[in-house]
């Protein structure tokens, strides 16, 4: 009778262990960053003037747009498109020549530029 149980009870393991889970399975593209645009955003990125590019450390797609004024010489925000920017740390309250940010999605080390002054450090990645 025991060896009985113990081969009902092993056949009943291995049969629970086979059977679907029924815990609902979540898509790995929902806990991390998103790294490519899907068709209808690059079109739509395109149609609208810009170009799918690779930006940051993990060289996640982005739709960029560049500004018209990209490169110009600036001593404050309010003369470009985007901000006006210094590359770089160049210590924040000393008087700095900025130029004007290339496209919309700006990375790497900069400080912005206001009243010729360098103000809000920030590195982005």
């Amino acid at each position: 009778m025991m060896k009985f149980a113990m081969g009902a009870l092993a056949s009943a393991m291995i049969l629970a262990a086979c059977s679907p889970s029924t815990a609902p399975e979540t898509p790995a593209q929902t806990t991390g960053p998103k790294l490519f645009l899907s068709q209808q955003e690059q079109r739509d990125c395109t149609e609208t003037g810009g170009t799918v590019e690779k930006r940051g450390r993990l060289q996640a797609e982005v739709c960029v747009h560049p500004f018209a004024d990209a490169g110009e010489s600036c001593t404050d925000s309010s003369t470009c498109d985007g901000k006006c920017i210094v590359k770089g740390n160049s210590g924040e309250g000393h008087q700095v020549a900025g130029t004007c940010q290339a496209d919309d999605h700006l990375f790497g080390c900069y400080a912005e530029v206001e009243n010729g002054k360098a103000v809000r450090s920030i590195c982005v990645d």
